[in-house]
């Protein structure tokens, strides 16, 4: 069996893969650029930037944390609006409270509290990347100050399939000695991720968001590494889209996983496409 993307992505802690180090606890700063926030045990690591009564939230995927977005966000920022970049609890800076069991839901509470923690409100574009796409979606149907979504190689409903979910197991759980001994700071949380799964994508899969809600929704054309699981993201994909007006399929040619290296001026050009559509509904509503 060929590995598929997630497998590569876990493989990446045997690969030289290595979190940065944590900033050390510190008091919540008076501001968020940047502050280590205390939310339930974990320290979490924030940066807002720029200026403007919208916010681009940022959401990596699994194994990244908030460097990916470097050399998108100055960009974002130039167009007017606040930008906000975070760590997810033991990526990055930012480390986790082991005694809380991995979830998808813990993950998108740390996300809302960050946000309330440091003030901010709607309107808010989440542009989230592969299982940081899970968390915005899950985010989206939650908060009501989500104005639109830029999806990336994003893990909507029925991407994680059984059989996906089975496959990806099957291939991460003999390295899991491998991982404890080379980076046991990651495997804090690689192996609850991994382990957290078959329930992720349950969650996931019976998500459902506002169909009037704003999305562009990006998929690379070589983001799977087999022809299964390219059929399958592509279906999905298909499916979430197709037949909604309010939502927009965009396929990144050429493009692996990790678009937003690959095409950057892709996914910028997307953000702020949906910027001028959240600015005209904020219009549209005086």
């Amino acid at each position: 069996m060929k590995p598929t993307v997630l497998f590569c992505l876990f493989t990446l802690v045997l690969c030289g893969h290595s979190l940065a180090q944590a900033m050390p606890a510190s008091a919540h700063a008076a501001n968020c650029s940047p502050a280590l926030l205390d939310i339930d045990g974990n320290k979490i690591w924030v940066n807002e930037a720029g200026k403007g009564n919208i916010t681009v939230v940022f959401e990596s995927g699994f194994g990244n944390d908030s460097s990916v977005w470097s050399q998108i966000t100055p960009k974002i920022q130039a167009a007017g609006v606040q930008t906000f970049v975070y760590d997810r609890a033991g990526m990055g800076k930012s480390t986790i409270n082991t005694s809380i069991p991995y979830s998808i839901d813990n993950d998108v509470h740390i996300l809302r509290s960050a946000l309330a923690n440091c003030h901010i409100n709607g309107p808010i574009v989440m542009v989230g990347h592969s299982y940081g796409g899970a968390i915005s979606l899950l985010a989206a149907s939650e908060d009501p100050d989500i104005a639109g979504l830029v999806l990336i190689e994003a893990v909507v409903p029925n991407v994680w399939t059984p059989t996906e979910v089975e496959n990806n197991l099957k291939a991460m759980r003999p390295q899991y000695d491998e991982i404890r001994q080379k980076a046991p700071d990651l495997a804090k949380v690689a192996i609850p991720f991994a382990e957290a799964m078959p329930a992720t994508a349950k969650k996931v899969n019976a998500l459902r968001v506002s169909d009037v809600l704003p999305i562009i929704d990006i998929e690379a054309e070589k983001g799977q590494n087999t022809p299964e699981s390219t059929q399958t993201w592509r279906e999905a994909h298909k499916q979430f889209t197709s037949g909604n007006p309010h939502r927009e399929f965009v396929m990144a040619v050429g493009s692996s996983h990790k678009v937003m290296v690959d095409q950057p001026d892709l996914v910028v050009r997307s953000i702020l496409k949906m910027i001028e559509t959240v600015r005209g509904k904020q219009t549209a509503a005086k």
